[in-house]
């Protein structure tokens, strides 16, 4: 029975429309297809994967006191295509189709096939994929990208689509204080970036400068000890700042109003309207403040885990000496062609040299992946989009040669006003 021809004309598949936008099929939508309904009593179904090949998910049913059937399964950008070795065609659902389809529903009613697409990643003659890991054993069937592959590219799957309307003014100066400059006193007065992953449930936030002070050492070069973050300017009373270091401060507790933001999505931080809005707002008060951060002696990263965490007194072993730089760094795509398919890179550019970026993004900058710590201010907020879009797929992404086109080729040219395009 397991060995069974698959079936592979059109014609023997019957279409179930997937829910829009997803790879799901609902069972209202599995219900407006048959007349078959889920019995009110307790009824006994036996499904299991058997393979995956050529695109189609083969799966047994055994329904009550009848044999084993073969149902047949392939995934479409927006259908479902079912088969059956028995009493289904492009008209009519089985009953062995339907039952198997009902069993693989959740508690929402639902079930996602995206884990089944992979249109022409196989061989037609063989049947296999060189691209895909498949194992099926004992514990179930597992489908997954071989290591050696980046993330490839499906047709239906999202692509970044940038408005004209991400330039700010851009800093200029470097002007470094020098420790003369500097009120003469036991501590010293420092300003910490602020950052933690925007896919955390916990009080997460965009990056935003806080600052803070500390004991000097008795050179007067560094900070021996942190004594407090200051949140309000309430914080500053009892201490002498300089003209620079009070507008800074200022800047500061108005990007610690703007940062905060909410996750309300259960996998990936998703880009709203209204957190776009509020990161271009807070994108505007870093190129405001960048002058004046790039004329501090004191500045590090610090990586909160949540705005919850930036109070009280800074943890030494989370605080992190880091250096921003004055350049303005130049995203550039690099595009190879590896035979069936092309990868595409993210990388930038610092003064005509070529660098990779440090995983993972950093809102609003880029850092070089051979030192974390050199934080780079980015020119266009529509960068910083861009980035987040690479960071996804670990700044590569592959497309097989035959999707190459449409959606995805519009895509690469839209990149082209952004950003340099590298073709070897």
């Amino acid at each position: 029975m397991e060995n069974q021809t698959q079936p592979l004309e059109a014609k023997t598949y019957y279409r179930l429309p997937l829910e829009i936008g997803t790879f799901c099929l609902l069972e209202e939508t599995l219900n407006a297809h048959s007349k078959y309904r889920k019995p009110l009593s307790h009824y006994r179904i036996e499904t299991k994967k058997l393979h995956f090949r050529n695109e189609i998910l083969t799966l047994s049913v055994k329904l009550q006191d009848e044999p084993k059937m073969l149902v047949y399964l392939k995934v479409t950008e927006k259908e479902l295509l079912v088969s059956c070795n028995f009493d289904t065609d492009q008209n009519y659902l089985s009953r062995y189709a339907y039952f198997t389809l009902l069993d693989r529903m959740r508690y929402d009613r639902k079930v996602c096939f995206e884990e089944y697409y992979w249109p022409d990643f196989f061989d037609s003659n063989t049947g296999r994929s060189k691209y895909l890991k498949i194992i099926n054993d004992r514990r179930g069937l597992d489908i997954e990208l071989k290591p050696k592959y980046p993330t490839f590219y499906k047709p239906g799957d999202p692509l970044l689509h940038l408005k004209n309307d991400g330039k700010v003014p851009i800093a200029k100066t470097n002007n470094k204080i020098f420790i003369e400059d500097l009120p003469h006193t036991d501590y010293a007065v420092g300003f910490c970036l602020a950052d933690t992953n925007l896919e955390s449930f916990h009080s997460n936030h965009y990056p935003f400068l806080v600052p803070f002070h500390g004991i000097l050492s008795k050179d007067r070069k560094n900070i021996k000890s942190f004594t407090s973050f200051h949140n309000d300017e309430s914080d500053m009373d009892n201490l002498t700042l300089s003209q620079k270091q009070n507008e800074l401060s200022k800047i500061c507790f108005k990007m610690r109003e703007l940062a905060p933001i909410k996750n309300t999505s259960l996998c990936r931080f998703k880009f709203k309207e209204d957190v776009i809005d509020k990161g271009k707002q807070l994108f505007k008060l870093w190129h405001e403040a960048y002058e004046l951060i790039l004329s501090q002696k004191h500045t590090y990263f610090f990586h909160t885990w949540g705005m919850v965490n930036v109070k009280g007194k800074p943890s030494r072993s989370w605080m992190k000496p880091c250096e921003f730089k004055n350049e303005v760094p130049q995203l550039a795509i690099r595009k190879i062609d590896k035979g069936e398919y092309y990868q595409i890179e993210l990388l930038f550019r610092i003064n005509g040299k070529l660098q990779a970026p440090e995983y993972p993004n950093l809102a609003f900058f880029i850092r070089p992946k051979d030192n974390w710590l050199k934080i780079y201010l980015l020119g266009d907020f529509n960068d910083y989009l861009l980035i987040s879009f690479f960071a996804k797929t670990y700044f590569k992404l592959a497309v097989l040669k035959c999707h190459y086109r449409g959606e995805f080729k519009n895509f690469m040219e839209s990149l082209s006003a952004q950003c340099e395009i590298i073709e070897p």
